[in-house]
């Protein structure tokens, strides 16, 4: 009986026939986690950027700002990322192949990643060895889990000593450069900066395509307002905007799908906590349907506190 091709490989054989994207370096056999974006897959790339502009900074009065890629270690140990950007890995003792522990669990187990999110190293370790989780490639047995800093470290300059990081993210050099951008816009508040760029994680075992890349373009948008004074004067344009949301508190039931609410009624009901985070969600929204995705093949998910990212007070 023949196989049954992966869709994911559907999409992306016919990416490579028509010249949107396929792995890179592949006159060398390739490396995972890494593509070349041909000619249409450029084009397609600047369109979707050049609509993010469009949406969010031309019509807000926004600034979009660029900063470099690498920076220097103390940057990411301010911001927690030296401490918590790390993911648990096993490793097959047998062909040696590594793997991302929480991906197993829920790809072999069928735990929830709320579940596994908040689960520490003897926890993964326990559930793998009672549900006899098995290499998949080869069937040999995994070794301890331990933690692995997905970013990419290098030396700046000559000087050992002298450690940098890739960003994982775009939004480190808008943070570290905030008082001179402050000072820029004339201290004024609220006030939003863009960051387009390319951004590097050391991901364990990338997917498919272009989904958990090492190096891949992100958008980063911060927004900055006073707490003291919270409140969105543009929500009254987004009111009646419909969103779908998987709330929390149905996720610990088991309940994934989603419920169909008003930005008035998110805002009103609590499940949001800044009046600016719903009016970004309904922009988010547009941006997103602008794009050709359909309204009903879209979601937000209200995150656990222990599923957040570490910086993060409302996921």
């Amino acid at each position: 009986m023949m196989k049954s091709v992966d869709k994911f490989e559907k999409i992306s054989e016919l990416a490579r026939r028509r010249g949107f994207f396929w792995q890179s370096y592949e006159i060398y056999g390739g490396v995972s986690g890494f593509i070349s974006w041909g000619p249409f897959g450029a084009a397609m790339k600047r369109r979707i950027e050049d609509k993010f502009r469009d949406i969010f900074l031309r019509r807000l009065n926004f600034y979009e700002v660029e900063t470099p890629i690498i920076a220097p270690e103390r940057v990411f140990k301010a911001s927690g990322h030296i401490e918590h950007f790390k993911e648990p890995m096993v490793e097959c003792l047998k062909c040696k192949r590594k793997f991302r522990a929480d991906h197993l669990l829920q790809e072999l187990a069928g735990i929830a990643s709320q579940e596994t999110d908040r689960m520490g190293l003897q926890e993964i370790k326990h559930e793998i060895e009672v549900r006899k989780i098995k290499c998949p490639d080869c069937g040999g047995e995994f070794s301890e889990p331990r933690y692995f800093l997905t970013m990419f470290q290098t030396n700046i300059g000559p000087y050992s000593e002298s450690v940098g990081y890739g960003r994982p993210e775009a939004a480190q050099g808008i943070f570290v450069e905030f008082k001179r951008l402050y000072e820029q816009v004339r201290e004024r508040l609220p006030i939003g900066f863009a960051q387009i760029g390319h951004a590097l994680r050391n991901e364990i075992s990338p997917r498919q395509g272009p989904i958990r890349l090492r190096e891949f373009t992100i958008i980063d948008l911060e927004f900055f307002f006073d707490p003291e004074n919270p409140r969105c004067p543009l929500l009254s344009e987004v009111e009646d905007e419909k969103l779908r949301i998987v709330l929390a508190r149905n996720r610990l039931r088991g309940d994934e799908s989603p419920v169909e609410l008003t930005v008035k009624e998110v805002v009103a009901n609590g499940y949001v906590m800044v009046e600016w985070l719903a009016f970004f969600m309904a922009l988010g929204k547009r941006f997103v349907t602008s794009l050709g995705i359909p309204e009903d093949k879209q979601r937000f998910i209200e995150k656990h506190p222990w599923e957040r990212a570490h910086y993060s007070a409302q996921g």
